[in-house]
């Protein structure tokens, strides 16, 4: 057995030790989190912080704001959620993926400190672990920005733990989780406010859920922070295509013409429009950021598993909208891209998740609907039972797409292959857990940081 090997080995052990407990409810870990992180002397403070909380496009405004500041030539990290096929994707510097060796030594630094605490590495949870391991392994590497997401919600989240963001980040606010974090879009932006923290500057969305703006207004002005939304001016989408968007975009806070960027969908716009605000507001606060790193940062990026071309004779795009409002925006983004094209939609969604809205979203848009189970035994819904929900919706909506249910990811593709017309595309959707999958049988959502 080779080192590596051995290392890969040992890695694999050591997540499969971890406590796989999701404690995020739970009122007590925030401060838990806070003494942990003081004890390993705030690792946090030896880099700028940006922190994001929202429902949906947390991904694509984080990986925006750190290509940019990567193309300005900062080292950045990213800490983010949930990863397609591999863990490590949660946390990677300058888009390289922590080593399996680096993880496993970051964790052996931060264990004697929990014990010196009194307490032992089961009681805290994975996505705590790594949040910690991120923090820790950032600060040994030295990088100057770390772009971190909020894993569910905000108040009670680990990522809450950090001390004192300079900028605090709020997308696109949406029901979702809405067992956890409460049945409105009020109660879920006021758990998701609960992020902000003295001395941070709040930005949010232009066109942000007016109850949701009430609810950070408010928490802004109690914390006594500014709070900054760019008001929009101008929009003008030059170019679109399946690559990439051109686009002219000017606010208040700043007027930039002919921006390309690696990203589709209309959806991409107001999270652009966010990135230009933070963007303004480093700027505002004597952060060098240059006009070349914005528009050579946002040239660059990419997102795996948001309108990813996999293939192109048909045309298969896989995008992991996982709630009614991600999957309304991919539709229509689809629709805009590839008007008047017969679509074939493979989804696959878990039980939890408020799939019936989705299915109101996507059935009217297809011609098939190939339905399939997620590999996720405790979470998914079958196939069969997805299936008959989109008929019923396919039924009360008076549209009339072939629907079938298949039990796996490969199967379903192979049903779509067969289905799709010459001019037509496969969309597969619904569940990160659905893009997981078809990585693991080789279809290449991302390219890996390694």
């Amino acid at each position: 057995m080779t080192t590596t090997t051995k290392i890969e080995a040992r890695y694999q052990q050591l997540l499969g030790q971890l406590n796989q407990a999701m404690l995020v409810t739970e009122t007590d870990r925030v401060p838990l989190l806070r003494r942990i992180m003081q004890h390993l002397n705030q690792p946090d403070r030896h880099f700028h912080v940006i922190h994001l909380a929202g429902t949906n496009g947390k991904g694509s405004t984080g990986a925006m704001l750190a290509s940019i500041l990567q193309a300005q030539g900062y080292q950045v990290g990213r800490f983010s959620s949930p990863a397609i096929n591999d863990a490590r994707e949660q946390l990677q510097v300058n888009g390289r993926w922590i080593t399996a060796a680096e993880f496993i030594d970051t964790y052996q630094e931060i264990v004697p400190v929990l014990t010196n605490m009194g307490l032992t590495a089961a009681e805290v949870s994975i996505f705590e672990w790594f949040f910690l391991i991120g923090m820790v392994w950032f600060r040994n590497l030295g990088i100057d920005w770390a772009v971190v997401e909020a894993g569910l919600g905000g108040q009670y989240d680990a990522t809450n733990a950090l001390a004192g963001p300079q900028v605090t980040v709020f997308t696109k606010v949406a029901l979702d989780h809405t067992a956890i974090l409460g049945p409105t879009i009020t109660a879920i932006a006021r758990n998701k406010s609960k992020i902000i923290k003295p001395k941070t500057t709040v930005v949010t969305l232009a066109n942000q859920a007016p109850a949701a703006a009430t609810v950070f207004t408010a928490e802004a002005e109690a914390q006594h922070v500014p709070l900054v939304v760019a008001k929009q001016l101008k929009v003008q989408v030059q170019q679109r295509d399946i690559t990439g968007t051109t686009v002219s975009m000017s606010s208040d806070l700043f007027d930039w013409s002919t921006l390309k960027f690696g990203l589709v969908g209309d959806y991409q716009l107001q999270n652009l429009s966010l990135v230009l605000t933070v963007v303004a507001v480093l700027q505002r606060q004597q952060v060098a950021i240059t006009t070349m790193a914005v528009r050579t940062g946002l040239q660059q990026v990419r997102l795996p598993g948001r309108l990813t071309v996999l293939q192109e004779a048909p045309l298969i795009i896989a995008d992991g909208a996982h709630n009614p409002d991600g999957m309304q925006a991919l539709v229509t983004s689809v629709q805009q891209l590839l008007p008047h094209r017969p679509l074939v939609w493979v989804v696959g969604v878990l039980k939890d998740k408020d799939y019936e809205p989705m299915l109101q979203q996507l059935v009217p848009a297809a011609t098939t609907v190939i339905t399939n189970t997620p590999a996720n035994p405790q979470r998914a819904l079958s196939a069969v039972a997805l299936a008959a929900v989109a008929q019923t919706v396919a039924d009360e909506q008076a549209v009339q797409p072939q629907i079938q249910a298949a039990s796996t990811i490969q199967s379903a593709l192979a049903l779509a292959q067969q289905a799709v017309a010459d001019n037509g595309a496969i969309i597969v959707t619904g569940s990160f857990y659905v893009m997981r999958e078809l990585q693991q049988t080789g279809w290449q959502v991302f390219s890996d940081g390694h």
